[in-house]
């Protein structure tokens, strides 16, 4: 019955209680129970430890059951004034048809509902503005770094390409945990007018050799004012075929990316988040908060009004790599000149 529990004596350790209390304990169990059944005790619990103890197993549950027990709020009163406890998604969707598992090591970032981005500072650019390979720190939504990236860096020929080609220029940035265990991959071939970023988990084979497979990608649509993106998960490699499952349309000079479903409600968002005008003036680093799940959105009903999901994690790996197309493309030291931001010129894979 769920009303009772048993609890093993043996779990009452010297951690816990005093010398004394320990005395006492053995004492009354001596009077209390016949030799031989000293074993464990049960008694009566409150509801309150039959909801944590419910609650504790809902969030022990195979990820494979990723079930959310309350739907997303697409109410606009209701979503506005609830908090975000409310509508926390403690699980992910089925990653129908894809990569990620929960053993692959992208899923400790990819589980978290929110993910801020912070590109380091560039001390060369901003001395002297040569380019040098980004680096990015990965934090949850409590400030705790819990990864980092880091671009390709091939040694002189790729600095002086980074100089050269500037915006336009190809890279790939490795995405790592705290330990530098490589987790994902996101390459940009040589652009001359759209963006086109790819994901690729890392791997093995059956021979031990490195290999990648694709995740997806993001591309960039020329528009003359506005920030577009179509965000794609390959469904089949060998035939080419790609989902398109998110579509972005910010407006002139936005800040704010909301990725949009088919249906036009908002599954995800990349939105640049200033730090500080000196900071931002004199330095080339910049923050960027990363929305998966439908709680990353609570007290934001007034900016999104219609919110769903959550994603899957393939989508969010998708959704990570347009983070850093989004802070190439528009928010670089390079794309703020002729050429980049409004003027942001397909590219050549």
């Amino acid at each position: 019955m769920l009303s009772r529990t048993i609890f093993h004596s043996r779990l009452l350790t010297s951690s816990r209680l005093s010398s004394f209390q320990l005395r006492y304990l053995s004492s009354s169990l001596q009077k209390s129970f016949p030799r031989g059944n000293r074993t464990r005790i049960t008694r009566e619990i409150s509801e309150e430890e039959v909801k944590a103890f419910q609650r504790q197993q809902r969030e022990s549950a195979s990820q494979q059951e990723f079930y959310y027990k309350e739907s997303p709020s697409s109410d606009y009163a209701r979503f506005n004034d609830e908090p975000a406890l409310n509508h926390q998604v403690f699980q992910i969707p089925p990653n129908n048809n894809g990569l990620i598992t929960p053993e692959d090591g992208i899923y400790e970032l990819l589980k978290e509902p929110t993910l801020v981005i912070e590109r380091q500072v560039e001390f060369m650019n901003l001395i002297v503005g040569f380019e040098q390979a980004n680096k990015y720190k990965i934090m949850n939504s409590l400030g705790q770094q819990i990864g980092y990236m880091e671009e390709k860096d091939y040694g002189l020929l790729k600095a002086i390409g980074r100089q050269f080609f500037k915006l336009q220029r190809p890279f790939e940035i490795d995405i790592f945990n705290n330990y530098g265990d490589l987790l994902l991959t996101v390459k940009r071939n040589f652009a001359i007018i759209n963006s086109h970023i790819k994901c690729y988990l890392p791997g093995v084979d059956e021979y031990g050799n490195m290999m990648r497979e694709e995740i997806g990608e993001s591309r960039q649509k020329w528009h003359l004012w506005k920030r577009r993106y179509d965000l794609f998960k390959l469904e089949d490699e060998e035939k080419e075929e790609y989902e398109q499952f998110g579509m972005i349309d910010a407006p002139f000079l936005s800040f704010e990316f909301p990725v949009n479903n088919e249906s036009g409600e908002v599954i995800g968002s990349v939105d640049r988040n200033w730090v500080g005008l000196g900071r931002e003036l004199f330095t080339d680093t910049g923050v960027y908060i990363i929305r998966m799940d439908p709680g990353s959105f609570a007290g934001l009903g007034d900016q999104y009004p219609a919110v769903a999901g959550p994603l899957t994690l393939d989508q969010r790996a998708i959704l990570l790599g347009n983070a850093i197309s989004v802070d190439f493309d528009y928010f670089s030291r390079h794309s703020r000149g002729f050429g980049g931001g409004l003027f942001s010129l397909h590219d050549f894979d």
